[in-house]
C-alpha cells in the first residue's frame, strides 16, 4: 500500500505511476468496524480503479473537543496496517491540526476531487465534513456529480437494530461488554485498544 500525504495528493502528482482512476472512501475509520468495512468493500469492488482511503492521522475529535474525547479504539499505525491487509492500494492520511480544521466542507470536497482523477466517492450516510456546521453526504453527492464523480452512500450497517459506530464500540468497551465490541468490530480485540490494553 502506498501512503502519501494530503498535500502531495491534492497537488495531483503522479500516484503509483498508474493511470487507473480512483475509488475513494473518506473518514476517520477508528476501529475499522463492520460499518467501515462496507465502505472499504465498495471501493475494492470498483473494477479498474485504485482503491483509496483518505483518513486522518489523529481523530479530529481529539483537536475539536479534547475535553470529551474518549480516546481511539486503536492507533494510526494499526489502522494503516489493517487497510493494507484489506487490499487498499493508496492511503492518504490528513494532519487535522492547524488550519485544516477550519476548512469549509465545499473547499475540502473541491480539493479531494480536484486533484488526481476520481471515478467513485464512497461515504457513510452520516458523513459530514467542513468547519461547523459542515456539509453532509447529500450535498457532497451533488458537488461530486458536478465534477463527474459518482457517489455511493452506504446505508447504516445495523446490529440489534442499531447502527454500528465507533462510539458504540467505545461505550461497550467502557462498560466491559467485550463480546459486543468484538461483534461490532467483526474481529477479536487487539492490544492498545483505547490506549488502555
Amino acid at each position: 500500500m502506498l501512503v502519501i500525504d494530503w498535500e502531495r495528493f491534492v497537488a495531483g502528482r503522479t500516484i503509483m505511476e498508474d493511470s487507473r482512476p480512483l475509488a475513494i472512501t473518506v473518514g476517520v475509520f477508528d476501529g475499522l468496524h463492520l460499518g467501515h468495512l462496507a465502505l472499504i468493500r465498495r471501493v475494492l469492488a470498483e473494477a479498474g480503479c485504485i482503491p483509496t482511503v483518505v483518513t486522518f492521522k489523529e481523530n479530529p475529535a481529539r483537536t475539536l473537543t479534547p475535553e470529551t474525547f474518549p480516546g481511539d479504539i486503536f492507533g494510526h499505525e494499526r489502522k494503516m496496517s489493517l487497510l493494507a491487509d484489506l487490499g487498499i492500494e493508496l492511503a492518504v492520511p490528513i494532519d487535522f491540526s492547524g488550519r485544516f480544521g477550519m476548512m469549509e466542507g465545499r473547499d475540502f470536497i473541491d480539493l479531494l476531487l480536484g486533484g488526481p482523477r476520481t471515478k467513485l466517492l464512497v461515504l457513510g450516510e452520516d458523513f459530514r465534513c467542513g468547519h461547523r456546521p459542515g456539509i453532509g453526504s447529500d450535498e457532497i453527492a451533488v458537488l461530486a456529480g458536478r465534477k463527474g464523480v459518482e457517489t455511493w452512500v452506504s446505508p447504516p450497517v445495523l446490529d440489534g437494530g442499531l447502527p454500528i459506530s465507533s462510539s458504540r464500540i467505545r461505550r461497550a468497551l467502557a462498560e466491559g461488554r467485550v463480546e459486543e465490541a468484538e461483534r461490532l468490530l467483526g474481529r477479536r480485540l487487539e492490544t492498545n485498544v483505547g490506549g488502555k490494553t
